[in-house]
């Protein structure tokens, strides 16, 4: 019980055969296609000598507040202290562009949602000039089950279930920390990894009671990953109880459905709101899945292969936008096309990283690798 307050790669250039095949799945998501470097949702407050004034503060402090939430996105939070600090003049050559919602204004005040994009190609050299390393992958969902235990029962569905509330509050209904920025703009960011709490509808029932969650039933809980289109299932299970001085403890179980270590048991600190504490462990708990996917996806550029790749052809447009998924990868530096015929196409694909990490985030397009005999 603990108390909370890289794959191998190779070492040199290769080139391989493989065969990719697209995977025409029932459900179809396209995570990476959205824009890494897009931040969202910057609540500026400002108030100044007029509201033009307070508009050109309130940009001011909303770029360096996106750019910083930008470099926490991408960079494993054991590097955060050595983020670089940068001033204004420095930040606004890298901004792309900048879009502004729910605009409102007085005689001196000024507030406004911003969103900013960043130039990638800037903000990249940034972090490798500072040797940070960084990741820019978003991953497939993970199927959370909140089972909340009271002494020698379980509840999932059944009321009451306070754990499985505030895990609905903040991934269905958006609940988040309002303060500091910091948090506040972070937490405004889609996640790396999303998370998919299940409706509870009559189907969830069916497919699986409290009992079966626990005891990581493979059948019932395979079928409820299907359903839901997910990547994989974690069964989170929280407990209540007090410490001998009264403090108000809260014991989480994460069992990760495949995974063979041992589950620990941490053990939360916290006031007497329940409520509150549960919030508390939750974001700890989403924060720690991002982190994970992005210490699993951090680019190495110091590792460059090139992989010989044929694929059969169904399409003219499926081959463009099969190739043009591979392109967009963050870890794919460039393709090339050797040969290709009607059903066929023989081309080169260079990244930089491991032959896992490039299998992995092709997965996250839907997108296969298969030995052809070496």
């Amino acid at each position: 019980m603990t108390d909370t307050q890289l794959n191998p790669i190779f070492s040199r250039p290769l080139v391989l055969a493989f065969a990719i095949f697209c995977l025409m799945g029932s459900v179809s998501m396209s995570y990476a296609a959205d824009n890494f470097y897009v931040v969202r949702d910057i609540a500026v407050d400002e108030t100044a000598s007029s509201a033009a004034a307070a508009r050109t503060i309130a940009v001011q402090n909303g770029q360096k507040r996106a750019f910083n939430a930008l470099l926490r996105r991408l960079v494993p939070a054991p590097y955060y202290a050595s983020l670089p600090v940068l001033d204004d003049t420095a930040i606004t050559p890298m901004v792309a562009s900048f879009q502004v919602s729910n605009e409102r204004t007085s005689a001196k005040r000024y507030l406004a949602d911003l969103t900013y994009e960043f130039k990638r190609d800037d903000v990249r050299m940034l972090l490798r000039a500072n040797m940070l390393p960084f990741s820019e992958s978003f991953g497939k969902p993970i199927l959370v089950l909140p089972v909340f235990m009271v002494e020698d029962r379980s509840y999932l569905w059944d009321y009451p279930n306070p754990w499985r509330t505030v895990w609905v509050d903040i991934i269905d209904y958006g609940l988040r920390p309002q303060e500091p920025d910091s948090l506040r703009d972070d937490w405004a960011q889609r996640l790396l990894r999303p998370v998919i709490v299940p409706a509870g509808s009559l189907e969830d029932m069916k497919a699986i009671d409290a009992r079966q969650a626990v005891d990581m039933e493979t059948t019932a809980l395979e079928k409820l990953r299907k359903d839901y289109g997910a990547a994989e299932i974690e069964i989170i299970s929280a407990s209540l109880r007090n410490d001998t001085d009264g403090t108000l403890l809260l014991d989480v179980t994460r069992n990760v459905v495949g995974q063979t270590e041992p589950a620990i048991v941490q053990t939360y600190k916290g006031s007497e709101d329940e409520e509150g504490l549960m919030q508390s462990v939750v974001f700890d708990l989403l924060g720690r899945m991002q982190e994970e996917w992005k210490r699993q996806n951090v680019l190495d550029f110091s590792i460059e292969n090139t992989l010989a790749v044929t694929t059969n052809i169904s399409s003219l447009p499926d081959w463009l936008a099969l190739q043009g998924k591979v392109q967009n990868l963050s870890a794919v530096s460039a393709t090339k096309v050797k040969d290709i015929s009607v059903k066929k196409a023989f081309w080169y694909i260079t990244f930089v990283g491991s032959m896992d990490q490039l299998k992995a985030a092709l997965d996250q397009q839907d997108l296969a690798l298969a030995d052809q005999g070496g």
